[in-house]
């Protein structure tokens, strides 16, 4: 909130200060240091900058050009000389212009990240597929068929949140934030924190019913499997969040991923619940 408090504070004064000054008018009572055509355009492309999504996603640079240039069309359409022109009131409208527009931009675009971060959290996708979905299974027989082709070690690996440490997390991430939009954010802190540690050849996926990950690790042998667990651990400790997690190999376990799936869920910590997938669908959506 930072971000967002300190540019909108400075916004409000500079407007604030600006016009109380100019109406005072610092022992100037021949004409304001200010034309009101200038409060108009400023105003505008503030307001412009918290209504329009493109004018507070781009950067800062944009905004600030466009109300130059509708300073300086403003002043010639106001027919004003350049003989007249007093130095000082230009170079006070010009750093008016500039300065407003930077902030009003700047708190714009930390409303607008605020924004994002809390869709994100709320609605936002998971980095795990889907572990019975159609996308899944594509991904799931393209990587036992390379396998079985290549006769390339493969792994699985079941991770499964640990119930307690998941409810101690979601009660210490703050009593401001209903506890839906908790569960998710500390759900999605963890899954991404299991995804940050992932080779680009993984694939990870969610149970939807256990919330569960399946890391499936292509060319990848027990011991790397047990290198993969100890970095996802170690990630995951920053959170304050455990998991318990079962491993098994192609072939050296089992031939198929639903054993395979078996075999590591066979050696997880007795947690109650467990994956309600044990066929995976062919590429025409048919059991296997």
């Amino acid at each position: 909130m930072t971000y967002v408090r300190r540019p909108l504070i400075a916004l409000l004064a500079l407007f604030g200060g600006a016009v109380t000054l100019d109406r005072i008018g610092l022992a100037r009572t021949d004409a304001s240091a200010i034309d009101s055509h200038v409060y108009v355009i400023t105003a505008v492309i503030a307001i412009g900058a918290f209504v329009m999504r493109p004018l507070r996603r781009a950067r800062a640079w944009v905004p600030t050009a466009v109300g130059v240039v509708a300073w300086v069309a403003a002043g010639i359409a106001s027919s004003r000389s350049i003989d007249t022109i007093d130095p000082y009131d230009a170079l006070a409208e010009l750093a008016f212009v500039v300065l407003v527009v930077v902030l009003a931009h700047r708190t714009a675009a930390g409303l607008d990240a605020i924004d994002d971060t809390l869709a994100s959290v709320a609605f936002g996708e998971s980095p795990a597929l889907a572990l019975d979905g159609p996308k899944a299974a594509n991904e799931i027989h393209a990587e036992m068929a390379r396998s079985r082709r290549h006769d390339r070690a493969l792994s699985v690996t079941v991770i499964a949140p640990d119930p307690e440490s998941v409810e101690l997390a979601i009660e210490k991430s703050g009593e401001e934030v209903q506890r839906a939009l908790r569960t998710r954010f500390v759900k999605s802190r963890f899954v991404q924190a299991v995804a940050d540690q992932l080779r680009r050849s993984d694939l990870l996926f969610e149970d939807p019913e256990t919330g569960r990950l399946v890391i499936l690790s292509p060319e990848t042998t027990t011991e790397g499997t047990a290198l993969l667990v100890n970095r996802i651990r170690e990630s995951t400790r920053r959170l304050r969040l455990g998991f318990t997690s079962g491993s098994a190999s192609f072939p050296t376990h089992a031939l198929t991923f639903e054993q395979l799936v078996s075999r590591a869920e066979d050696r997880l910590t007795p947690i109650e619940g467990r994956p309600s997938l044990r066929a995976v669908p062919d590429f025409e959506g048919e059991p296997a």
